[in-house]
């Protein structure tokens, strides 16, 4: 199956192990991303139309530009790239202030790619604040031109809401799928200050089975000799199986250790390619 180069560098991204999990997609009246963060999942959806959310705006305010205006992102990524190269790292920080002032979604599509290991993380004020990551100049502009020309492309069948996950989910219907990536249980401050509860979630996985709808969950797992278990209620799925996504980031800038990851994946319905993978 076909792989796709990430088009917004995101910490935590599906993009590795994609295609594998893409093995398990179904055909689908209408495709929903609830938590769409770097996006990976999307171009493997099997339906005609989808729709993608997430609760930080400059993110959906990007994922629009790329979608309709993918020579303005080229260009408005190249041109602090440029400046970059020939100015240092200054030019980093006064475009973080500047981000953190207007949140403006260009100067957030440049810190994503030239920040420490691309994470995405806010202060307690929903300042972003990651450092520049020195060692790394930033992807060169015009392969990334060559990216978003080809994500843009991807992205016409999907309409993007900056929304919380329940009201991109209050539109699925049955014979719709739905791809489920959301925070993980002791990381939520590393991305946002926004609080995610867990029993109104699996209320909603709840609801999703009782209106017919498929989905797919990658969840809770282990990193290293540490297991986060925030596994959903047993009668809500059908099968629940692992998938090795890597070394995480966190530990590699928190704590200066390359923990690898295994990630939990459930789903609500009975997949042939999923039992050889099950636990």
């Amino acid at each position: 199956m076909k792989t796709f180069p990430a088009v917004i560098k995101w910490s935590g991204s599906k993009r590795t192990v994609a295609a594998q999990l893409a093995e398990k997609f179904i055909a689908a009246d209408t495709y929903f991303e609830p938590f769409v963060g770097g996006g990976a999942m999307m171009p493997y959806a099997k339906a005609a139309k989808g729709y993608a959310s997430d609760i930080i705006p400059e993110l959906i305010d990007l994922w629009n530009n790329i979608k309709t205006h993918p020579d303005i992102v080229a260009q408005e990524y190249k041109l602090r790239w440029l400046d970059l190269q020939q100015n240092g790292a200054n030019v980093y920080y006064k475009i973080r202030d500047n981000f953190n002032a207007t949140r403006n979604c260009f100067d957030f599509l440049f810190l994503t790619r030239t920040c420490v290991n691309g994470m995405i993380r806010y202060n307690e004020k929903g300042d972003f604040n990651n450092s520049f990551h020195l060692s790394r100049p930033g992807i060169n502009p015009d392969t990334l031109q060559d990216i978003i020309y080809q994500w843009s492309k991807l992205l016409q069948k999907i309409e993007f809401l900056n929304v919380d996950y329940r009201e991109c989910l209050s539109q699925v219907k049955a014979g719709d799928f739905v791809f489920l990536d959301p925070p993980y249980g002791g990381t939520k401050s590393r991305y946002t200050q926004t609080e995610f509860v867990l029993d109104d979630f699996y209320k909603e996985l709840d609801r999703l089975n009782s209106i017919g709808a498929k989905w797919m969950l990658t969840f809770d797992g282990t990193a290293g000799s540490r297991t986060y278990s925030y596994a959903p209620p047993a009668d809500v799925y059908i099968q629940h199986y692992f998938v090795n996504t890597g070394n995480s980031a966190f530990s590699r800038l928190m704590d200066n250790k390359k923990d690898v990851i295994q990630e939990s994946v459930y789903l609500n319905f009975e997949s042939v390619q999923a039992q050889l993978n099950l636990f």
